[in-house]
């Protein structure tokens, strides 16, 4: 089995926040520590769509600082050979408590990086199958190689979020990213279909309006064009964008 580089927690942690950015449904499920230990183990233990080893969840439970620091390919498939035999893996210092299995597979997992189509689940075997059922699709664990430079990185993400966050998931991410903005006080460039552009005062609904303009139709519309836009101190109407200037 060819086990793939591992990174450390702390950037799987990061790196999670930035593939689910602010927006993105069960977000806290994807994004918490728990969750980037979750990717670590996986990574850890080979559990990777096509090598043919699946995690059980209570193998996170049982990994452990220590454990952690061993990292060559036999240290790593020691391990996950062990730690699915009852009185395998780590037996002090681990970090998690034998009960946190359940949000670990129902939280993190089912609810969380099987709906993204970040793992991948067996469907081949019974629910009371003490058998590993979950492992990284290819494409999401090539995120998480700690050798891919940072223009790399961005364009694996982009790639990525577009593959498998849907069009409405990317349209409220959108919404949010330009929120961000809004407490800097900014004013808001609007960019029309047509190319024009406008600037809007700063503000929640001006960058609501930018999202809907330029994100959400797009991806929702055949044909869009901006036929009326207004705020306070600036009042917009147009036709195909073509007719735009202050009213007020």
């Amino acid at each position: 089995m060819q086990l793939a580089p591992l990174p450390t927690v702390v950037i799987i942690h990061e790196r999670l926040q930035q593939v689910f950015p602010e927006g993105t449904g069960n977000r806290n499920h994807l994004t918490r520590e728990m969750a980037a230990k979750t990717v670590f183990v996986m990574l850890y233990a080979g559990a990777i769509e096509g090598n043919g080893y699946w995690l059980r969840p209570d193998q996170v439970t049982r990994m452990a600082d220590a454990q952690v620091t061993l990292t060559t390919d036999a240290d790593r498939m020691e391990w996950a050979r062990e730690s699915v035999k009852p009185t395998g893996g780590a037996l002090t210092d681990q970090w998690y408590a034998a009960n946190t299995r359940e949000p670990i597979r129902d939280e993190t997992l089912r609810w969380g990086l099987v709906l993204t189509g970040a793992v991948t689940e067996r469907t081949d075997l019974p629910t009371t199958s003490p058998r590993g059922r979950y492992a990284l699709t290819t494409d999401f664990a090539g995120l998480f190689d700690p050798q891919l430079t940072e223009k790399g990185r961005q364009t694996h993400i982009q790639t990525w979020q577009a593959a498998h966050l849907g069009r409405g998931a990317l349209a409220r991410i959108a919404i949010m990213r330009a929120g961000a903005a809004a407490d800097r006080g900014d004013r808001v460039l609007v960019t029309f279909p047509n190319g024009e552009t406008r600037l809007k005062e700063p503000g929640p609904s001006s960058f609501i309006a930018k999202a809907v303009v330029e994100s959400f139709a797009p991806r929702f519309l055949v044909a869009p064009s901006v036929v009326w836009l207004s705020e306070s101190g600036l009042h917009c109407r147009t036709r195909n964008s073509r007719n735009c200037g202050n009213s007020g």
